[in-house]
């Protein structure tokens, strides 16, 4: 079979699609499996209902197929079409494998959350149904990753025949599946706090209303990015048929997925936050606002990568279709999309510590106010990463749309964004030391000073990374463009 560049990249996306799906279909059958093999070792009549559960982590992995069979039936390898397959189409391929495969790691949260609901179950049988709609919950990142790359699939026309695909479009869809993959990983966080809902409601059958709200305060990092990915596909001209025609923007919409996709990442502190949030209101009922102060403190990443997406998509014309922007500045806004998305990463570190200040404000009310303090320390890390990115979309002309047309200064830009970005990582190790500040402060209130000094080294390494992406700026001369 003689194909071309195109089919040769949709063949890419029908790996990508069925790849990362099995690789989290692989790890959450394999976190339930193991559970449910010590559970029917002990109760062998408990072999159905684990079986379930089991089951319930393997969907992903079908969907990832499914979306891959299509991509190659599109392409032509199984001879339902014929001719050449241009190269715009086969990078709208990519970017329905991309939302639909790394979506799929979704399921390591589901396994998360299928596991307790076995080791559970098995004590007590009433609880099964209960445990399958926390496990089912996980499902939705999911879902929306095969939304958007069957969307990209019959709007492209890939699956008519009839490509209607612009090379701007084309690199848009990547865009669009990093948006909603990326973000997909929430499912990870969902997935601990529904555990902890699971645990928390068989001893408690009252918790299970609040224990489905914390688990579902970690599904807005992944509906912010299926928000972004569709706005791009409606701003492109996907569902019109009217496309945009400029290649640089669609480079543009590749930052935007970056922005909310990586910090979409964020859910997993948020999770682990609510986790502890879930088993604290579980003791003591008033602890619930509180618990949820905490857990959305996590949330303030993924609403910073949502506002760079939409300021990307407005101050580069995206919104209006009055599209004039150049190729530098769509590598600039990857650069952008980066420096905030990466840097989002933060919010794991912050999760930590909010998960030791509930703890800590659970046993001492006026805990309250010192764990909020450490947790917030962790926040440094995203808005260095959203401070590069504002200064990169204001000196390279995106906010004035005095626009830059040298690339090699976009592609250098991107290097700024990775350097504040990997540098906000920092805040995992600033959230651990901050998780034991608060216990030491609760024990002994006049450590708070000396815990708070510790916390802080970890801030170093995140100036580092902000010092190196404002050196590089600065020796680009952007600050005097």
């Amino acid at each position: 079979m003689a194909i071309g560049l195109g089919a040769a990249l949709m063949a890419i996306g029908a790996g990508i699609a069925v790849g990362f799906s099995a690789i989290g279909a692989g790890i959450g059958v394999g976190i339930t499996g193991a559970s449910s093999a010590g559970v029917t070792s002990e109760r062998p009549e408990k072999f159905g209902a684990a079986l379930i559960f089991s089951a319930i982590p393997q969907t992903q992995a079908i969907y990832g197929l499914l979306v891959a069979v299509l991509i190659l039936l599109s392409a032509g390898f199984f001879g339902g079409l014929s001719g050449d397959v241009p190269v715009s189409a086969g990078l709208a391929g990519i970017g329905a494998g991309l939302a639909a495969g790394i979506a799929g790691l979704s399921s390591i949260g589901q396994g998360i959350a299928a596991s307790s609901g076995i080791a559970v179950t098995a004590n007590k049988p009433e609880m099964f149904g209960k445990s399958v709609v926390f496990s089912v919950i996980c499902e939705t990142q999911a879902i929306y990753g095969l939304l958007i790359a069957v969307l990209l699939l019959v709007f492209s026309g890939l699956l008519s025949g009839n490509f209607i695909v612009s090379g701007a479009v084309g690199l848009a869809a990547i865009g669009c599946g990093l948006a909603i993959g990326l973000s997909g990983i929430s499912a990870i966080g969902q997935g601990i706090a529904a555990a902890s809902g699971i645990t928390a409601t068989a001893e408690n059958p009252d918790m299970f209303g609040r224990g489905v709200v914390f688990a579902a305060i970690c599904e807005t990092q992944a509906i912010y990015g299926l928000l972004v990915a569709i706005l791009v596909m409606s701003f492109t001209g996907m569902f019109t048929g009217s496309l945009i025609s400029t290649l640089a923007a669609g480079v543009v919409a590749i930052g935007c997925g970056f922005a909310v996709g990586f910090a979409g990442f964020s859910a997993i502190g948020q999770g682990i936050a609510a986790s502890a949030g879930i088993g604290a209101t579980s003791e003591n009922p008033d602890m619930f606002g509180r618990g949820i102060v905490f857990s959305a403190i996590c949330e303030t990443q993924a609403i910073y990568g949502l506002l760079v997406a939409v300021l990307l998509m407005a101050f580069t014309g995206l919104i209006t279709r009055d599209v004039t922007t150049t190729m530098a500045v769509g590598f600039a806004s990857i650069g952008g999309g980066l420096a905030v998305g990466l840097a989002g990463l933060s919010a794991i570190g912050q999760g930590i510590a909010s998960s030791s200040g509930i703890a800590a404000t659970s046993e001492k009310t006026e805990m309250f106010g010192k764990g909020v303090v450490f947790s917030a320390i962790c926040e440094t890390q995203a808005i260095y990463g959203l401070l590069v990115a504002i200064l990169l979309m204001a000196f390279t002309g995106i906010i004035t749309h005095d626009f830059i047309t040298t690339v090699a200064v976009g592609v250098a830009a991107v290097g700024a964004g990775i350097a504040v970005g990997l540098g906000g990582f920092s805040a995992i190790g600033q959230g651990i030391t901050s998780a034991a500040g608060i216990a030491a402060t609760a024990r002994h209130p006049d450590t708070m000073g000396r815990s708070l000094v510790f916390a802080a080294m970890s801030e170093t390494f995140a100036i580092f990374g902000l010092l190196v992406a404002i050196l590089i700026l600065f020796g680009l001369g952007i600050f005097t463009i």
